[in-house]
């Protein structure tokens, strides 16, 4: 079997002045932008949160949302995210022009890591996209169909192995989800952590894993190859592969969703007049037909929400998340 492990990803945004360090904090009330823009990534590059910030670099420069104002992207690792958004809520604290992508997995992994600083300490302005899970088995599996599988979980949750990405991550958050709305024990599941898609993807097709999770790029070639099966989708829009609808959880029978959301938050304490010119770029970006025809290409739901809107939606899914996690028994 391949080897297990934990992963945590997040990614960052800041907007430097060319030449000129950061600010340790503080704003004129309503400046914003006085400085250039840098993206921090709470992650290595090359996953999700990286590809969002560079993408939307990508739009703030070309489309100009930033007159005279450039914008980078810096990568910053360690505990899950934790790094991070420390350094955002401290060393960035009251600065309009540091911003910091981040998501549902950051929720589990700075739960897991039990980080003092939590999302609701930063200032959130956006959430922006959201992408579908999908749940799949190996072509010549038994299991049929989602039925199948919530079965064969509650006669017995130690023959069925859940394979996805990080512990807490969307992918086990999926699989505790899937449970709890059949009304099984989510602390039975039996969940294993891979490194990568592709380690998963040799799991589920040798038969190390029961059924795989994780975004349907991850697993769209083998699905249109024929050799996996997808028993459902985890939104409330059904998606289409090779020309075949895909059946949701809700449309299976369970009322359960999962989305894997990014948004994109702002240190605490930044003066209300930068927050809502940082609402206002945001969304100009959001309504491009450039990002129109990224979210398109990678797959992305547009998923916008901001200001209270977002503060809240943030705040909802840390307390689903967390109770979530205390009842998979990892916490």
């Amino acid at each position: 079997m391949p080897r297990s492990v934990i992963v945590a990803a997040g990614v960052t945004v800041s907007l430097l002045l060319s030449g000129c360090s950061a600010l340790e904090g503080g704003s004129v009330a309503g400046d914003f932008p006085s400085r250039n823009v840098e993206i921090m990534v709470p992650a290595a590059p090359g996953g999700g949160w990286d590809l969002t910030a560079r993408q939307l670099q990508h739009v703030i420069q070309e489309d100009g949302f930033l007159p005279g104002r450039s914008v980078s992207v810096v990568n910053v690792t360690g505990a899950g995210g934790a790094v991070g958004i420390s350094k955002l809520v401290t060393k960035n604290r009251k600065d309009p022009h540091t911003l910091m992508i981040t998501g549902l997995v950051m929720v589990g992994a700075l739960t897991l890591n039990q980080s003092k600083i939590t999302i609701s300490d930063t200032t959130p302005i956006a959430t922006i996209t959201a992408e579908q899970e999908v749940l799949v088995v190996k072509a010549d599996s038994p299991l049929k169909s989602l039925k199948d599988l919530v079965d064969k979980y509650q006669a017995d949750p130690t023959s069925v192995s859940w394979g996805g990405g990080t512990i807490g991550g969307t992918d086990h958050i999926t699989a505790g989800t899937l449970v709890k709305a059949a009304g099984a024990d989510p602390s039975k599941v039996k969940y294993i952590s891979y490194s990568g898609g592709g380690e998963a993807t040799a799991a589920i097709l040798s038969g190390d894993v029961t059924v795989g999770i994780s975004g349907l790029s991850e697993f769209e070639e083998q699905i249109t190859a024929g050799k996996m099966r997808v028993l459902a989708t985890t939104g409330t829009e059904a998606m289409t592969v090779a020309g075949k609808q895909l059946p949701t959880m809700k449309s299976e029978g369970y009322d359960a969703e999962v989305l894997n959301w990014r948004a994109i938050v702002a240190p605490p304490d930044i003066p209300d007049a930068d927050r809502q010119r940082l609402i206002e770029f945001v969304s100009k970006a959001n309504n491009s037909p450039e990002w129109a025809e990224i979210r398109k290409k990678q797959g992305w739901t547009d998923f916008f929400k901001t200001g209270d809107d977002a503060k809240k939606f943030i705040a909802d899914e840390t307390t689903r998340v967390e109770a979530l996690l205390k009842e998979l028994g990892i916490i």
